[in-house]
């Protein structure tokens, strides 16, 4: 039967071998008529092409896989947010009391342990307060509660970690299977004297088993279920002794959850990595083939242990994975290649990613990560594909950022990813400023916290921070402003209008010795914000340079101030 199977597998492979090649053949035909440069033996570039699409084939039959993930974290998350409520409702429907007065009463603090205590404390004074405690519903119910919340919360996740580790293993399995029979079936016509060896289905299941950095895909699973079931507990507890709605901690729930889908994809992600290439180690040494190449991605996202590793020729024999065999760490997309002798060593192209642009483009077939990465250090800079290395690892978390900084200060922050992380990580004046804002705009228009950046960068920092103009009541003068004015010729009623035409007010010193500087183009005046009384006020001839420059700036930044 198993026999049966691969030679049907192989039967369909071959048909599809033979449209292939006869096409390749009629074009190599079509540009060369010489029949002796038609060249069916394959080389190093040939090799590594299947090896990518072998990889990219396993990944792609993961879809329908990770789409059930999804769904099934989905419909957990859900039910999760149901029982919640349930509990809630049950809880307020025995006592008769508020949602409130349930939150409060089911408490995490209010556990068997106090129990436990009251018990001791009524053994040892015999107190009759302590035992109504002890005999009311209320005490024995709340904890009762809080403990069923948190059982049916671990079984809600057991159930989902039984479907995930059952979906899962059978995706690993037809990932083994495939990359078994397709390196069998690209490898065999260049490997004389080598038949089809059937693929055994307990070397399949045993592959399943196989642990890599000490723990199987089971193992994986169920730890990333008791994680969640950990973080949902204190998520519950937390949510109750803080007081939060069920609406509060629903959206705590799902964000865990999306953290838990999250995991659950990679590691699926990250075991398909691992039976496809030891499926392809395992069909090596069923043909003979002594020894295999490591193919490592020439792209920002390869890490410098897969990079160290690229091009390198290890034997089948000692293939360990981890160690020389991917993958090597999570979300690992390296592969392998056979090495067969009389491939051609040089000669051909591989493809690889431009960093800055993102286009792929063709490289000998013998420039390994090492030799790339020094190209692209001398084409774009010495630090452009740590830069590029960081814009990935972080495109998670700068996502985040953005939409806090667009939450924060607008449209004055980049609204799609790349520009974010161009700005972020190529252009460290804008970003700067970008951050200035966001810490220092305390509920300001951006407008005005630009003023009091561009006033930084101008050395002028004894203005205070700029503000919309509000003026106040004028209801005393300081006596020196007083004799100020008469000294510039200054009436009271054009200091006051001073405050009146401006659009922008500078704060300064702290509160409660708070002064508001208004300043217009015909002059300046200070008024001390808790009690009204004016501290200065001056005109336009008195205007120094460091205030002529603050107009400008503030025409700069609020143009239709008067």
């Amino acid at each position: 039967m198993i026999r049966q199977k691969a030679l049907l597998i192989l039967a369909v492979y071959a048909i599809l071998a033979v449209i292939v090649l006869g096409i390749t053949a009629i074009r190599a035909l079509i540009l060369n008529p010489n029949p002796r440069i038609v060249i069916l033996m394959k080389s190093d570039e040939y090799w590594a092409l299947r090896a990518l699409q072998r990889e990219a084939e396993s990944h792609d039959g993961t879809k329908d896989t990770l789409k059930r993930l999804a769904v099934m974290y989905g419909d957990a998350d859900k039910e999760l947010v149901r029982m919640m409520d349930r509990i809630f409702q049950n809880y307020r429907k025995y006592t008769g009391i508020s949602e409130k007065e349930a939150r409060e009463l089911l408490s995490a603090q209010e556990t068997a342990e106090l129990m436990a205590d009251l018990q001791k404390l009524y053994e040892e004074t015999g107190d009759a307060e302590t035992l109504a405690k002890l005999n009311a519903p209320a005490y024995g119910y709340r904890i009762s509660r809080l403990q069923a919340a948190r059982r049916a919360i671990e079984a809600e996740l057991d159930k989902l970690a039984a479907g995930e580790e059952k979906a899962g293993s059978g995706q690993l399995v037809k990932a083994y299977d495939d990359s078994y029979y397709k390196t069998m079936y690209d490898t065999l016509p260049d490997v004389p004297g080598t038949t089809v060896t059937p693929l055994l289905q307990a070397v399949v299941n045993q592959a399943v088993q196989n642990k890599w950095k000490g723990e199987n895909y089971s193992s994986r699973v169920w730890k990333n279920r008791d994680v969640l079931a950990s973080e949902g507990g204190k998520i519950i507890d937390a949510g109750v002794t803080a007081g939060k709605s069920i609406q509060q901690m629903a959206t705590e729930l799902s964000d865990l959850m999306n953290v838990g889908a999250y995991a659950a994809a990679r590691l699926v992600r990250t075991e398909v990595n691992r039976m496809h290439n030891d499926a392809a180690i395992q069909s090596y040494k069923a043909m003979g083939v002594k020894e295999y190449t490591y193919l490592a991605t020439l792209d920002a996202r390869t890490c410098a242990v897969c990079g160290a590793l690229d091009l390198k020729v290890f034997k089948v024999s000692e293939a360990q994975t981890g160690v020389n065999l991917p993958p090597m760490h999570p979300n690992d997309r390296c592969t392998i290649t056979p090495k067969i002798p009389g491939s051609e060593a040089d000669g051909g192209s591989r493809t690889a990613r431009d960093p800055e642009t993102g286009r792929n483009y063709r490289v000998p077939a013998d420039m390994n990560y090492e030799k790339w990465r020094k190209d692209i250090s001398e084409k774009y800079g010495a630090d452009s594909l740590e830069t590029a290395q960081k814009k990935y690892r972080n495109r998670k978390a700068d996502a985040e950022q953005m939409k806090t900084f667009r939450k924060v200060i607008g449209k004055d922050a980049p609204d799609n990813l790349a520009d974010f992380q161009n700005m972020k990580y190529n252009e460290p004046e804008q970003w700067n400023d970008m951050k200035y804002y966001v810490r220092n705009i305390n509920g300001r228009p951006v407008e005005y916290v630009k003023i009091d950046r561009e006033l930084e960068k101008l050395g002028i920092v004894n203005k205070g921070k700029a503000y919309p103009a509000e003026p106040v009541e004028i209801k005393g003068w300081r006596g020196h402003a007083e004799r100020r004015l008469v000294q510039r010729g200054l009436t009271k009623e054009q200091a006051v209008r001073f405050m009146n035409q401006a659009k922008v007010m500078m704060k300064r010193y702290p509160t409660p010795n708070t002064v508001h500087n208004y300043y217009c183009k015909d002059g300046v005046i200070g008024v001390k914000a808790i009690d009204g009384i004016v501290q200065t006020a001056y005109g336009s001839k008195e205007f120094k340079t460091d205030t002529l420059r603050l107009l400008e700036v503030i025409d700069r930044y609020v143009p239709d101030h008067k």
